[in-house]
């Protein structure tokens, strides 16, 4: 009977486990990667073009602080919105809202690329971002810190 009753949950495990096993975050890997990590401004939002999965969106930024070498004063990257109803969600993109003069914390594959993270700028993110850069993690599209060391 206990033989029994640990087959059973051995089996219920393994048939559990694989389905609760996530897909990495293709994302946080791409903003890890970016040639682009700054503290920067939105200068300018501008539509490029909409279709069903959202709109395809180019943003400015005027960088503030560069965390990364090479970081141009100016830079751009792009996204997708969504701003109508009929637009619906995709699974495998990100979806950020800029606003023109927002500051934020942003990662950009390279310049003209993809933002592959965005975050609205806090204090403690700002403190983290120019002291303890190895603090920052990323999960979908955002920066998030990791607790301090102490």
């Amino acid at each position: 009977m206990k033989i029994r009753i640990a087959l059973i949950g051995i089996f219920f495990l393994l048939t559990v486990l694989p389905t609760k096993a996530s897909e990495p975050d293709y994302m946080a890997l791409m903003a890890h990667d970016s040639e682009i990590k700054a503290i920067a401004t939105v200068a300018q939002v501008r539509q490029m073009s909409g279709n069903r999965d959202g709109t395809f969106t180019r943003v400015s930024f005027k960088r503030e602080y560069a965390v990364t070498p090479y970081t141009p004063q100016t830079f751009i990257g792009a996204c997708k919105i969504l701003n109508y109803a009929w637009q619906k969600r995709s699974e495998d993109i990100i979806y950020i809202k800029p606003k023109v003069g927002q500051k934020v914390y942003v990662t950009v594959s390279s310049n003209g690329g993809a933002i592959t993270s965005f975050t609205k700028l806090t204090p403690e993110l700002d403190y983290a971002v120019r002291k303890e850069p190895f603090r920052l993690e990323y999960k979908h599209g955002k920066a998030v810190l990791l607790p301090p060391l102490n």
